[in-house]
């Protein structure tokens, strides 16, 4: 059982937010925490960015040219200066059990860009980060802050974190066929990424459509 997995089945059972569950396979660090935000149902297909953005500000300070690539992963810069290389991949699975609603956000550490980091600081400062991030978009989303859509309360930060913003990319779908190429100009309130193409029409896509690159 992975971790992600191990720390869903302690979740359905009732144990509490801000639990993690860690391993190291390889050159990977291997990690999860549990989320119980107080927000609508309908905001949980929103917390991605929000995780990705927590795990940014964990991992900033260990190496300070991170940016994200829409929708959440954390990328490190390759070698010819491109922030490709996924320096963190994340991902969010919500469930329900006796302690109610829950998420679980899993993330993939490359250890690789952090060789100077021991895995149990890396472990502390992702997980820390991404429920500290998470509890304040929650208080934000109380508040009222969150009405237009879940990633409302962290657009602007998200916005100035996506490292094609402004830039050419293209559309890929699951299945790996580019399906359009243009450049990234917006992110909306739901999370949904706009490519303007070379004609001036405009793209909206959703994490579940396609990717970037």
């Amino acid at each position: 059982m992975g971790v992600t997995e191990e720390l869903i089945e302690r979740a359905r059972t009732g144990a509490p937010a801000g639990e993690c569950a860690i391993a190291v396979e390889g050159g990977t660090l291997r990690l999860a925490v549990l989320l119980r935000p107080a927000v609508p149902m309908s905001h949980y297909m929103g917390i991605l960015p929000v995780c990705a953005l927590g795990a940014l500000e964990g991992l900033r300070p260990l190496r300070g040219d991170l940016a994200l690539a829409w929708p959440g992963n954390v990328v490190a810069p390759d070698e010819d200066g491109h922030a490709t290389q996924v320096a963190c991949a994340l991902g969010v699975r919500a469930g329900t059990g006796e302690g109610g609603m829950f998420v679980v956000c899993s993330a993939g550490v490359e250890l690789a860009p952090f060789a100077a980091t021991a895995s149990g600081e890396l472990a502390h400062a992702v997980c820390s980060a991404v429920a500290l991030r998470v509890d304040a978009w929650a208080e934000d989303v109380s508040a009222g802050r969150g009405v237009a859509g879940p990633v409302a309360p962290v657009l602007s930060d998200y916005f100035d974190a996506l490292a094609l913003m402004g830039c050419s990319c293209e559309v890929v779908y699951p299945n790996g066929r580019v399906a359009a190429a243009g450049t990234l100009t917006a992110v909306d309130v739901w999370g949904r990424a706009t490519v303007r193409l070379a004609d001036g029409r405009e793209l909206v896509v959703s994490p579940e459509q396609a990717s970037l690159r």
